[in-house]
């Protein structure tokens, strides 16, 4: 059957897998956005659903100083054991207190997960090894690949064994260990998680080694491939209930320019796996990821659910921390109300701003806002958002000579006002709209009569111009740009296509 990568779009890096019985649930980095740690659930491994967030509350740790941008939640691992779900993540933190390695678990993956057990052990990207004896092993990333015993109750470990130091590649990384056919799998990343990503492995009949490298690794790249897939890597196996085997990897689409570049983050692809026993995987076709994949799929494709722009639904997100005092959806999630505070888009810090992922190249977003009385420099509006220091947005803001709507743009220092007009009308309709050149701005009483104000190229908002392990949002959002407002905005309607 045949299937288009990526499978999950819109930034979603460093995914992990696991399937219990015929379903299959997966878990993917989240940085400075909250709730953190996505969590998506599948029974064909194509189609997935958003079901919840390994933490989705304030009390389990805060990423108010997941500052500067694209600090905070790193390459999480989902593992299942004896009942339990396990995640285990990294917080990296300008807080000490707040940074370190951390364990999660649930026995209901639908609902909350427990606050975290924190684990004194350093570096990133922890994974989880149950061996067949039923010992439980940490096994991370500082310096070299290691591996600590880990008791799952009390986070208490064992003493740490440096088992790999990766196949020459710069900054081996995201491990993971496998038990087959009596070797011990171990694979990893190297290369740097840009264009010259790869995933090598290395067996031992030992854990803790010595480890026998495969003499032609890398065994997963799109390095030097002109695909439309690359940078390729922080891979995650798993075996369909079919004893069929999938690797779930990281990869991004480039714009058709060049250099190429990208602003969809890094997204979630899948690769077939071919595993005979006694002998080394094979990914895919001769170690590379196809945009189209033609493979057995463990269950039939399922008929995608019609999106619902609702304000409660969980692909919103929060800058940093929730804050309901400032982003206030209605009960019933028709509505939503931003009340700004002193912060605004280039601050690094808790504002009322509320976003989604952009997921494809091609797209509309347009919401409806009631306008309140304005204090002087009061805005709102929607942004097409990477960082602090890299946006565009079409907003309302209160002047010395009234409501105006303006497209203004944020590239690195530089920030300038495109285009602005005098608006006098009590509701507005914002639009940004985009393709693989250029993002639009238009504006309007209504979404059936709208203008547009100003367009901003699409290559100055990518990863390679703004830096960082992230992709574009679609926000709303809400400053006094330096004071606290006295009067929420009311956004009453929201659509994504």
């Amino acid at each position: 059957m045949k299937c288009e990568n990526p499978i999950i779009r819109g930034f979603n890096p460093d995914p992990s897998i696991c399937r219990v019985g015929e379903d299959f649930y997966l878990a993917t980095s989240s940085f400075e956005y909250f709730p953190g740690i996505p969590v998506y659930h599948s029974r064909n491994l194509v189609d997935w659903e958003l079901i919840g967030h390994g933490i989705s509350r304030p009390s389990q740790l805060t990423l108010s100083t997941a500052i500067p941008n694209a600090l905070g939640l790193y390459a999480p691992t989902l593992r299942y054991h004896e009942g339990r779900f396990y995640l285990l993540c990294t917080n990296v933190s300008t807080d000490d207190f707040a940074t370190g390695n951390f364990l999660l678990w649930t026995d209901d993956i639908h609902g909350e997960w427990s606050d975290p057990i924190w684990l004194d052990t350093p570096g990133i990207d922890p994974s989880l090894f149950i061996d067949d004896d039923g010992k439980v092993y940490y096994n991370g990333t500082h310096e070299a690949i290691y591996i600590r015993e880990l008791d799952l109750a009390t986070g208490e470990l064992g003493p740490r064994v440096d088992i790999w130091n990766g196949a020459g590649g710069r900054d081996p990384e995201g491990p993971h260990i496998y038990k087959q056919d009596g070797y011990y799998y171990l694979l990893i990343s190297e290369g740097g998680t840009t264009y010259e990503h790869m995933i090598t492995m290395a067996r031992s009949r030992q854990l803790e080694g010595p480890y026998e490298v495969y003499e032609h690794n890398p065994v997963l790249t799109n390095r030097s491939l002109a695909t439309d897939i690359r940078a390729v890597g922080h891979a995650d196996l798993v075996q369909d209930q079919h004893d069929n085997w999938w690797a779930v990897c990281l990869g991004i689409r480039v714009l058709p320019i060049f250099p190429p570049r990208h602003v969809l983050g890094r997204e979630v692809s899948l690769v077939p796996v071919t595993w005979e026993a006694n002998k080394w995987p094979v990914f895919g076709e001769n170690g590379s990821l196809a945009t189209i994949i033609d493979a057995p799929l463990p269950a039939v494709r399922e008929e995608k659910a019609a999106r619902i722009d609702n304000f409660k639904a969980l692909e919103w997100t929060y800058l940093f921390a929730k804050n309901d005092h400032l982003v206030r959806p209605t009960s019933d999630g028709s509505q939503l109300q931003l009340l700004g505070n002193a912060s605004n888009l280039t601050s690094q810090s808790e504002m009322a701003w509320y976003g989604r992922r952009q997921e494809e190249f091609v797209f509309e977003a347009r919401a409806t806002f009631d306008i309140p009385e304005l204090q002087l420099d009061q805005e709102f509006g929607l942004t097409i958002f990477l960082n602090a220091r890299h946006h565009y947005e079409i907003a309302v803001k209160r002047t010395e000579a009234g409501n105006v709507v303006r497209v203004n743009k944020q590239i690195g220092p530089l920030s300038g006002v495109q285009a602005e007009t005098l608006y006098t009308s009590q509701t507005i309709t914002l639009q940004i709209s985009g393709d693989t050149q250029n993002y639009y701005f238009a504006y309007g009483e209504t979404p059936a009569d709208l203008t547009e104000l100003g367009s901003g190229e699409v290559s100055y908002l990518s990863t390679e111009v703004g830096g960082a392990f992230t992709g574009n949002f679609v926000a709303l959002y809400a400053s006094g740009n330096g004071q606290t407002c006295e009067y929420p905005v009311t956004v009453t309607e929201f659509n994504y296509q």
